[in-house]
């Protein structure tokens, strides 16, 4: 699916009549729990605060699809390449508990608790959830809430009252909510436009590195290396490890170009005259000794390394789509 066309089904339940429901997802004592916020006194035809937060996040959702090239494809998580305004899907076979968080919030069977002043705190919000939609469709938003955010009573603040033209201590926290969200769910797919934050947010390390392990055993399958336990010493780099991700989901290689192939690649494309691969004494396998020979092994699994058909030019590519 393009951009343009995933923009198109959400401009359009946009246009129709929607409303805006608020969660929070609390953390206290090692625990989380997510609770419904009432925002607005519906008794109260004054009480714009629903309302004016429906249109931030509908301008939030608008500003971020104007960011996005129309033409580009979205990109599987999985494959997720060099480029740095790029719109991704989740596609891996974990998910993380925030993105559960989601599914679960989208849920119309979920019963989940309102937000009680009395035993619940502004403070212990590390995110909210954003639902904007009807009965029939919704997007579904995450946003990461930060300490900075909160504007505690402890500080000396002060409010004015106007008709009396004068200061006053402020004596209630302050919640401050800005209109962004890191990713957001739309008919059972999890969409992410800056993966840096949703790793930071999101307890991922683990994930990609168990996806990594997959990779390394197909390239174990594969015969293609001397020693693949070299790679296992590079899974606490977790960008070796998102790179390792692609080989075992998204491999245009294993499984189907021929070994003899690989490396006869590897003796031809210009890349390697300053990125050479050793070969064992048979010169069927590659010696992986240096962290440039294993980040240049993965280049060649994952295709990175092209040859223009016009020019016969060869290429290094840091991002590509497919034609």
């Amino acid at each position: 699916m393009k951009t343009k066309e995933l923009q198109q089904e959400i401009q359009e339940m946009l246009k129709g009549i929607k409303g805006i429901t608020m969660y929070a997802l609390i953390r206290r004592d090692n625990e989380e729990n997510v609770k419904k916020i009432n925002i607005a006194d519906e008794h109260d035809p004054t009480d714009n605060t629903a309302q004016e937060l429906l249109n931030g996040f509908v301008e939030a959702i608008n500003n971020k699809f104007s960011s996005y090239e129309d033409e580009n494809e979205i990109i599987k998580l999985s494959a997720a390449d060099e480029r740095k305004n790029g719109l991704y899907y989740y596609d891996l076979d974990e998910l993380p508990k925030e993105m559960e968080v989601l599914m679960k919030i989208s849920n119309p069977e979920t019963d989940i608790e309102t937000f009680n002043f009395k035993e619940d705190s502004l403070e212990n919000i590390s995110a909210f959830i954003i639902v904007v939609g009807n009965a029939e469709e919704s997007i579904v938003m995450y946003k990461q809430q930060y300490p900075i955010s909160l504007l505690k009573r402890d500080r000396y603040m002060l409010t004015p009252i106007l008709h009396k033209n004068r200061l006053i201590k402020f004596d209630q926290d302050i919640l401050r909510v800005d209109f962004n969200y890191q990713f957001f769910l739309w008919n059972d797919t999890i969409y992410i436009s800056d993966i840096d934050k949703m790793e930071k947010i999101c307890s991922f390390h683990n994930i990609i590195v168990n996806e990594a392990r997959k990779s390394i055993q197909a390239i174990e399958n594969m015969n293609i290396l001397d020693n693949v336990d070299v790679l296992l010493d590079e899974l606490d780099n977790i960008t070796f490890a998102r790179k390792l991700t692609r080989v075992y989901k998204d491999s245009k290689v294993i499984g189907k170009v021929e070994n003899a192939q690989i490396i006869a690649f590897s003796q031809q494309h210009s890349y390697f005259r300053n990125n050479p691969l050793k070969l064992n004494e048979n010169k069927d396998k590659f010696l992986l000794d240096t962290k440039k020979s294993k980040n240049t092994f993965i280049k060649l699994l994952n295709d990175d390394l092209l040859t223009s058909g016009l020019t016969s030019n060869d290429y290094e590519a840091l991002a590509k789509n497919n034609a």
